[in-house]
């Protein structure tokens, strides 16, 4: 369980003492109590004037402080580090810390998820000044982060080492955000924060571009300074655009595949096809958060809330260029692989069933009996291949082009609630808390639209071939089209209607918790026990609901052309820098009022089960307990103890088993024990050795502990494209950590560290994907479901330097360094049977993660130029043990600040100095196959912030 923030302890990376000598300068500051007590007395005249830390480097001068004296290990972003550099919302700012990656949102650009030390997002634990958030991830226990800014907070503390007061579902780490109180100001304080800022891709494509937000923090002290209350407030808004090649259809290998699990020839694959998307919209962020502390005697009393809230109005054009499955020859055995091409075996021609071929009966599937292998025994299969079985070569026989429009609006809000105390009785202390936290996150309402080429398949311009790919760059495949169709793109007149769609989703969670910790000192060699016990309750629903899809009649467009039917907005010349000339683009207004009509024309009765098939809902119960005692001898600190957790899962989804449907109830519980020892040495003031054996755990998804089974359909088409299914024997995932670290302090703003961590996991949780061949456009249909692997271990180094160079001859004396990097290798054995004894990297798991900043401090002047590097790690498991790759990312930022006077300063930021990819994802470990790569483009950000 978290501590209430007053009493919040946030620790250090961790360092090592020789490799902290080897950085340290011969000159360095010390300032305040550490000069203290470091120098020898001297006579007054020798006596150096104390330095003066302001700005940047005062803010991180806290942060280190707050972190030498912690215990475990933790890491810290301080509220000035928070506006340092343009970070749109907590996610882009926590990956900043050391081992911490970023997920981003492919619609928007920005993080979404975070993982920790190569931990996805879901092997994390949330909170919100102690307070565990709602998560509204219909799949999972990831925490979306698009919701919560990065301002209006006074830390973001990323705990790497679990103590047993802490709660134990994180084999990553735990993440708490921490509001400001009244109590963190020495005096009233009133502070407006506004910023502008432009986006130039968007510019680029003449679409809205501006962002601007404003902020308000009213900080006061009454009754004596013993009542305490703070209030923030702020709102924003902001427009973006991306552009993003995407594959459409699994890269296939040449040689015909049986499934999806069978190992295939991953040197040699082909492309079935790419979707352009041109993604714009408009996002609106506001809420707040508030204080009320009381201070008296012994008893600090408080009642702390936030709000956060999203509404996001985004669109997303998307043209598709791909090669479709047809009807193949079927060879009687599969496995064959002898018998010759299909253009090899022409040895005549009918002119109702097309050409006849040499092959025997015994060779090929004869579909219609009539002795012969001809053209009309193509039924019985759709195939990328020549043939349907082993002999089978790629050789894709029609492609499709298609325009689709959808709307991507979001509506998210996040709020908590939390009271409670701290209390002394002589020897005995009380902590405690009262919380509630409700998150909603959801579609309000989803408008599809498509046209495309498929219902003009007797047309020879989309049937005699499929498309062949090539580039120079494989993130840029280019369609090498037969001449005749080179010009599709212009084409919209051959474009008929295919297909629209209406709905809408919502998912929310509500959370309740009460929480007691009892500290008695002893103040012998055992210095205090600590008890405490936690309760904690999770209610989450999520709700589907079809509104309506079917055709246009009975309207002004049916039967008409893209071209004709008046929704076309305008033409984008190119994306990419021209790589790729776009075409069409729809407009949201005109497809609204269109799809609006038809629903009115002919609206669509659902059956129960349509309107039932996808939702879910269900409830957690957690009872948890703990004991432990801080043993202290001279500068040795070790604390012992264990953690129990028990859970309680009740869960409520649609269940159809063939013969009879409705919702059923699924129910689990389990118990985990959890012990743990840390041990802290303190060598002098300046040497911090940490040590740790913990043990954590990992619950499964409760909606994922089911029997239910969700269907996603083709908005167009209504074909079925993918499911999902629950699996009611998961299991939670275990973990057993190893945690060794030295730290090294030259000077208050100056750290050097390194430290090593190890874990090893059972039960891991894992969503495996699959295709199986099905006779649907795609030809296949994908199929999810949640497993636990076997084992995984995961092992890595983290360093860290923090220096400033005040005390150094000018100019060097302006200048710091501030570098970080995480490195780390990982193994996991699935306990798939195709992928037996052929273990992979942890999911989410990157080798290398490291930032490098220069910052600078002087005149007034305060500036940050920061580079932040990511590497390649497995997003997910997929298709043939192929699985799907996400390739480095990097960033160069820039951050400027300029004091124009005391409580007066103005900002310049830039983010994405390099105008690189923020999403960039392959088949495969190899960037040769693309399969989605997204450029958001760069921010420009001026700030100008005020405090009195």
């Amino acid at each position: 369980m978290f501590n209430p923030p007053s009493r919040l302890k946030l620790a250090a990376l961790t360092g090592a003492s020789v490799l902290a000598l080897a950085f340290a300068p011969a000159v360095h500051a010390q300032t305040g109590d550490q000069q203290a007590q470091n120098a020898p007395a001297k006579p007054a005249a020798d006596a150096v004037s104390e330095l003066v830390i302001t700005g940047q480097r005062l803010s991180t001068a806290n942060s280190i402080d707050e972190q030498k004296k912690a215990t475990g290990v933790v890491n810290v972003i301080s509220a000035d580090d928070l506006g340092k550099l343009p970070d749109a919302n907590v996610a882009d700012a926590l990956a900043r810390i050391p081992g911490v990656n970023v997920v981003v949102n492919q619609e928007t650009g920005e993080g979404e998820y975070v993982s920790i030390r190569g931990l996805a997002s879901t092997y994390n634990a949330y909170s919100i000044n102690g307070t565990r958030v709602a998560l509204t991830d219909s799949s999972s226990r990831k925490m979306s982060m698009t919701v919560l800014p990065p301002n209006g907070l006074k830390a973001i503390a990323v705990y790497k080492t679990l103590t047993p007061d802490l709660d134990g579902d994180a084999i990553g780490g735990a993440v708490n955000f921490v509001t400001p109180t009244a109590f963190d100001f020495r005096k009233p304080t009133l502070r407006v924060f506004a910023s502008y800022g432009l986006n130039d891709r968007a510019q680029k494509d003449n679409e809205p571009a501006g962002s601007g937000q404003i902020q308000i923090d009213v900080a006061r002290k009454f009754a004596d300074d013993r009542l305490g209350l703070f209030g923030s407030v702020y709102y924003g808004k902001s427009h973006y655009t991306n552009e993003e090649t995407e594959n459409d259809g699994e890269w296939e290998p040449y040689h015909w595949r049986k499934n999806s699990t069978e190992a295939i020839d991953s040197r040699s694959m082909y492309l079935p096809g790419i979707d352009l998307d041109f993604r714009r919209g408009e996002q609106k962020r506001y809420g707040g958060n508030f204080s009320i502390d009381y201070h008296v005697d012994h008893h600090e009393f408080y009642v702390r809330g936030q709000y956060a809230k999203l509404n996001r109005k985004g669109v997303n054009d998307y043209t598709d260029e791909r090669s479709r499955t047809t009807a193949r020859l079927t060879q009687v055995n599969l496995d064959d692989t002898t018998l010759l091409q299909p253009e090899q075996m022409i040895i005549g021609k009918d002119p109702v069933k097309g050409n006849i071929y040499g092959y025997t009966v015994a060779q090929i599937v004869d579909a219609d009996k009539d002795g012969l292998i001809t053209d009309a025994d193509r039924k019985s299969s759709k195939s990328y291949w020549s043939l349907f079985g082993r002999s089978g070569v790629w050789n894709p026989k029609a492609f499709q082009f298609a325009r689709t429009f959808e709307t991507q609006d979001q509506d998210s809000s996040l709020y908590t609630i939390n009271a409670g105390g701290h209390s002394r009785f002589e020897r005995l202390t009380l902590d405690y808390d009262l919380s509630y936290s409700y998150g909603e996150k959801g579609t309000p309402l989803y408008y599809g639209i498509g046209y495309n080429c498929d219902k003009c398949s007797t047309d020879p311009m989309f049937t005699s071939t499929g498309i062949l790919w090539s580039s120079a760059d494989p993130r840029f495949p280019q369609a090498q089209l037969p001449a005749y169709a080179a010009n599709v793109d212009h084409r919209d007149d051959l474009l008929p209607f295919d297909g629209a769609s209406m709905n809408k989703n919502k998912q929310s969670d509500a959370r309740t918790a009460l929480k007691v910790d009892a500290r008695y000192e002893l103040n012998g060699l055992i210095d205090y026990v600590k008890g405490g016990f936690k309760y904690l309750k999770s209610e989450r629903e999520y709700d589907s609901t079809p509104i309506w899809e079917g055709d246009l009649s009975g309207t002004a467009l049916n039967g008409k052309s893209l071209a004709a039917s008046g929704l076309v907005e305008r033409q984008v010349s190119g994306l990419f820098t021209d790589r790729y000339y776009y075409g069409s683009i729809m407009s949201r207004d005109r497809v609204i009022a269109a799809l609006d009509a038809a629903r009115a024309a002919h609206p669509v009765s659902y059956s129960t089960a349509d309107l039932n098939s996808d939702d879910k809902k269900g409830s957690e119960t957690i009872y948890a307990g703990y004991a432990l005692a801080h043993v202290r001898s001279g500068a040795l600190e070790v604390i012992g103890g264990a953690r129990v957790e028990h859970t309680k899962v009740e869960t409520t989804t649609w269940i159809n088993d063939g013969t009879t449907s409705g919702f059923g109830k699924t129910n689990r519980d389990y118990t985990n024990v959890l012990p743990s020892v840390t041990a802290v040495y303190r060598q002098g003031l300046k040497l911090v050795y940490r040590g740790a054996i913990w043990t954590s755990f990992s619950r499964p998804e409760y909606a994922n502990i089911s029997r239910g089974e969700s269907v996603t359909r083709d908005p167009a088409t209504k074909e079925i494209i993918a499911i999902s299914r629950g699996n009611p024997d998961l299991k939670p995932g275990e973990s057993l950590n190893f945690d060794l670290s030295a730290e090294y302090y030259p000077d208050r703003s100056s750290l050097v560290s390194v430290g090593v961590f190890h874990k090893k996991i059972k039960h891991f949780i894992f969503t495996n994907g699959r295709s199986v061949n099905a006779d649907t456009k795609n030809g296949t249909i994908t199929i999810t479901q949640p497993q636990n692997g076997e084992k995984a271990t995961l092992t890595g180094v983290e360093l860290n330097l923090i220096k400033s160079f005040e005390g150094l001859g000018a100019p060097f004396d302006g200048f710091g360094v501030e570098a970080n990097v995480t490195a780390q290798t990982s193994s996991a054995e699935t306990g798939l049977d195709y992928r037996r004894g052929h273990p992979i990297s942890f999911i989410q798991a990157p080798d290398l993660i490291y930032n490098t900043s220069l910052t600078y401090q002087k005149y007034g002047i305060e500036a940050k130029l920061s580079y932040q590097y990511q590497g390649a790690y497995i997003e997910d498991t997929r298709d043939n043990a192929v699985d799907k790759w996400v390739q480095p990312n990097k960033s160069l930022d820039l951050h400027t600040r300029y004091n124009i006077r005391r409580g007066l300063t103005v900002d310049f930021d830039v983010q994405n100095i390099l105008d690189g990819h923020r999403y960039y994802t392959t088949k495969g470990k190899n960037p040769s196959y693309q399969k989605d790569y997204m450029e958001p483009g760069r921010n420009f950000i001026l700030r100008v912030a005020y405090a009195y």
